[in-house]
């Protein structure tokens, strides 16, 4: 009797895995598994903000926007994620979270107004200008011309000082004038005695004559 009791024993004993004979390792839990975050997203005041684009990128990437300041990420695998905070008017905010089996991560975020740009300065207004201290110069032209009359000379200028920053000549002729040029002035032309006739051409357009005929002028007096 004793020897058929050893031999169910036997291959009883043999019928067994071989790591159970050899003694199991002890399991580990998984490595990956469903993490969740509970995002809170508000002003500097605490005022929720709604609208906020959040994007989370990592082990898994998911992109939403906010409701009354609040989202939540479910069924992620664990570990490390990036977290980045957009809305208009607002910083840019980022932030790293690592993403845990079992309740949510909280994950809060205060987001500040972006400075709006400083506007540059206005110019200063133009300084007025004084007052003007000069007075017309008031020339008695038949007193001025007998004065300084060209007599029979072929021709004769004197300079007459009008006012300050400003000049003019009496022009005096018996004969006709070659030529008499000014840098960059305005002629204006008083008959006083005589006749004659003046030509009045553009300096700018001298030589070519007829390609500018309006700069051409005759004039008989």
């Amino acid at each position: 009797m004793s020897k058929l009791v050893l031999a169910i024993m036997l291959v009883s004993s043999s019928s067994l895995p071989a790591a159970a004979q050899r003694g199991a390792a002890p399991q580990r839990g998984p490595t990956t598994g469903p993490a969740a975050f509970a995002v809170m997203v508000t002003d500097a005041s605490g005022t929720p903000l709604t609208g906020v684009d959040v994007t989370v990128t990592g082990r898994a990437q998911r992109s939403a926007s906010t409701e009354n300041g609040r989202i939540a990420f479910e069924d992620l695998p664990v570990g490390p994620y990036h977290f980045k905070f957009e809305k208009d008017g607002y910083d840019t905010v980022e932030q790293d979270v690592t993403g845990k089996r079992g309740a949510p991560v909280d994950v809060k975020v205060t987001m500040t107004p972006t400075p709006k740009p400083v506007e540059p300065p206005a110019p200063p207004a133009p300084e007025p200008k004084p007052p003007s201290t000069v007075k017309p110069v008031v020339l008695d032209m038949p007193a001025f011309i007998e004065k300084y009359y060209v007599g029979r000379a072929a021709g004769k200028s004197t300079a007459i000082t009008c006012a300050t920053g400003g000049d003019a000549s009496l022009l005096q002729m018996n004969e006709p004038l070659a030529e008499h040029t000014h840098a960059d002035a305005d002629e204006f032309i008083y008959v006083i005695a005589g006749q004659g006739a003046v030509r009045i051409i553009s300096m700018r357009h001298r030589k070519p004559f007829i390609r500018y005929p309006e700069m051409l002028t005759d004039a008989k007096f």
